[in-house]
């Protein structure tokens, strides 16, 4: 018979907790297995990002900043995901002109600064909380 009180892993409130607990269902070695992955993968999509601004090439940097929303959406980053959405709709607006993107950019780094910091801490603390770490 299954334990009617399970010991819950709760998500940071940064996080869309709704989201992250009908995703994982309980399963919270696949969590930390999903933002393990965020953490490995997150450093090459924005590669790609930082190469496609340097050379201002905004077709592409749309394109990496798609990768990247999705990779956020996975981790329960959902405002995060908008705002690369919100860049993506200004790449399109802003074809031929990136230096309209500065601003829009420098918001992003710093949301992807932000993100790092809580997935890596959420991160350690399913680690803890799995007895894996």
């Amino acid at each position: 018979m299954p334990d009617p009180n399970p010991i819950q892993f709760i998500f940071n409130e940064n996080l869309d907790r709704p989201f992250l607990e009908e995703l994982f269902n309980g399963d919270f070695t696949y969590a930390e297995d999903v933002f393990a992955d965020f953490l490995s993968d997150l450093p090459s999509y924005w590669q790609d990002v930082e190469t496609a601004w340097q050379q201002q090439q905004v077709t592409e940097l749309r394109a990496a900043v798609h990768k990247c929303k999705t990779l956020f959406g996975y981790v329960g980053l959902t405002s995060i995901q908008q705002f690369c959405q919100e860049f993506e709709d200004h790449c399109i607006d802003a074809i031929g002109t990136i230096g309209a993107l500065t601003h829009q950019y420098e918001l992003l780094f710093r949301h992807k600064e932000a993100a790092w910091q809580l997935i890596e801490a959420e991160h350690s603390r399913l680690q803890r909380f799995n007895g894996t770490d």
